[in-house]
C-alpha cells in the first residue's frame, strides 16, 4: 500500500529537516567501554541527522533513515576505536542498501560536522543518506534527484582517493546501476503521481500513469532480471495491485504486475477470485 511523503513545497526557506533518524549500533563479545562507545556512536550518528539537511531544500520533508550497523571487529588505536561493520540503509520502505565494508575511526565524545576533508564515518552517512533523498526527489519530480545524485558523487570521488578507499568500487558499481536506470527512476515518479491523481479524483489520468509506471518497470527488468534495486522495488509494491483493482473493479493492468512479479502469482489470484464474488454478491 502506498506510503504517504510529507512535504510542502516552499518558495524560500533556511533550512529544511529532511530524515528522520532510527539508528541502531549492535555487536558481539563486547567489554564495557566498547559498548558505552558504541551506544555514544548511536546518538552521535542520530544528532548528525537530525542537524544536517539531505534534501536541495526545496521541499519541507520528514522521511526515515533507518541505519542497522552491526559491528564485526573493534580494533584500538589511541584513543580512537577503529570499527569495521556490516550495514544496512533505508527509508524503511521501498529502499534499501547493505554495506558491508564500512570501516570507520570514532573517539568517545566525538561530534560530527560537514566538512570538505573526506571522513570515513560522516561521509558514508551522507553517502547513502543522498541516494535514499535522491531517489525520493526522483518520486516526487521527473528525475527529480539528479542533484542531489551529484552530491553523493562528489563523496565517492572524495572517498576514492583516500586512505579509506576500501568497498569504494563495489559502491561505485551500485551507484552506476541506481543512477543509469532511468527506467525505474521515471517509475518511481509515475507511481507516485498516479496514486496522488487518484487521492485528487482523476481516476482516468491514474489509470494512465499506473500503466506507463509499470512499463517501465517492466522495461527495467527485462533489460537486467537481476537488479536489486528494481526487484526490492517490486517486492514491496506488487500488493498495490490489490488496490488499485479495488478502486477500478478491474483487472485489465494486473498481466502487467504478473509480468513484474511473477513468483506471486498466488497473490494475483486471490485478487481475481475476490472480483470474481464480488460480481456474483
Amino acid at each position: 500500500m502506498k506510503r504517504i511523503i510529507i512535504f510542502l513545497l516552499l518558495s524560500s526557506i533556511l533550512f529544511a529537516q529532511t530524515f528522520v533518524p532510527n539508528v541502531s549500533v549492535e555487536g558481539n563479545n563486547l567489554n564495557a567501554q566498547e559498548e558505552r562507545i558504541l551506544e555514544q556512536l548511536q546518538a552521535t550518528i542520530e544528532q548528525y541527522i537530525l542537524s544536517n539537511s539531505f534534501s536541495n531544500e526545496r521541499y519541507d520533508l520528514e522521511i526515515p533513515y533507518r541505519i542497522t550497523i552491526y559491528v564485526t571487529q573493534v580494533t584500538k588505536s589511541g584513543s580512537k576505536l577503529n570499527i569495521a561493520t556490516n550495514a544496512f540503509f533505508s527509508n524503511e520502505y521501498d529502499q534499501r542498501y547493505i554495506d558491508n565494508a564500512w570501516v570507520f575511526e570514532f573517539t568517545e565524545g566525538e561530534v560530527l560536522y560537514r566538512e570538505m576533508m573526506y571522513h570515513p564515518l560522516r561521509d558514508i552517512i551522507d553517502y547513502y543518506g543522498y541516494l535514499i533523498m535522491a531517489s525520493e526527489m526522483d518520486g516526487i519530480e521527473d528525475l527529480g534527484g539528479n542533484s542531489i545524485f551529484d552530491l553523493a558523487n562528489e563523496i565517492y570521488s572524495r572517498g576514492s582517493s583516500s586512505r579509506w578507499s576500501n568497498g569504494w568500487n563495489s559502491r561505485k558499481e551500485d551507484f552506476d546501476k541506481l543512477t543509469g536506470d532511468f527506467r525505474l527512476r521515471r517509475a518511481r515518479y509515475l507511481y507516485n503521481q498516479a496514486f496522488w491523481a487518484l487521492d485528487d479524483n482523476q481516476g482516468t489520468k491514474a489509470w494512465y500513469l499506473l500503466e506507463d509506471a509499470l512499463k517501465y518497470l517492466i522495461d527495467s527488468k527485462n533489460l537486467d532480471s537481476q537488479n536489486k534495486f528494481l526487484n526490492f522495488f517490486v517486492d514491496k509494491h506488487f500488493k498495490d495491485s490489490e488496490y488499485f483493482i479495488s478502486v477500478y473493479q478491474d483487472t485489465t493492468l494486473l498481466p502487467l504486475y504478473r509480468k513484474l512479479s511473477p513468483e506471486n502469482q498466488n497473490f494475483f489470484d486471490g485478487i481475481v477470485e475476490n472480483i470474481i464474488e464480488g460480481f456474483d454478491q
